[in-house]
């Protein structure tokens, strides 16, 4: 019986431990771009008949400590009442934090959603996504 009660506490004590030193979220983190299509296909009446066209990334601000804030600006192909409506603009708030995690937020969807009005999203698109400060998404993303 105390045999038996070493090797459990040994097998508990050992998992313990190699739980600690694994970083699980950088094993289960998607990558970036995975986040971005996932988080816009969550709005779409077919999801897995999405294409993506256009995608750059518009950095919005660096911190020193090395968080950072942007908008993926992009165009998304999809159905609508199982008729193609072809591309419509969408736009997603991209912020990594000082240890490296990312987080994308709801996207805004051209005509899809009812999150905001139409004159709204022209705006939001006029000021992150036209500028010069943007990167393609498949070449200088961030980490």
């Amino acid at each position: 019986m105390l045999l038996r009660s070493l090797v459990l506490l040994l097998i508990v004590g050992g998992a313990y431990i190699a739980g600690i030193m694994t970083d699980i979220a950088q094993v289960s983190e998607f990558d970036t771009k995975k986040k971005i299509e996932n988080s816009v296909e969550d709005f779409l009446a077919y999801p897995t008949a999405a294409q993506y066209r256009n995608v750059n990334y518009h950095m919005l601000n660096k911190t020193a400590d090395g968080e950072e804030t942007g908008y993926y600006c992009g165009e998304v192909f999809g159905f609508k009442n199982e008729l193609p409506y072809g591309f419509k603009r969408f736009i997603v708030r991209y912020h990594k934090n000082a240890v490296g995690k990312t987080m994308v937020s709801i996207p805004f969807v051209e005509e899809i959603d009812d999150i905001i009005p139409k004159e709204q999203f022209e705006l939001v698109w006029a000021r992150y996504c036209q500028d010069n400060n943007q990167a393609d998404l498949t070449e200088n993303q961030p980490e």
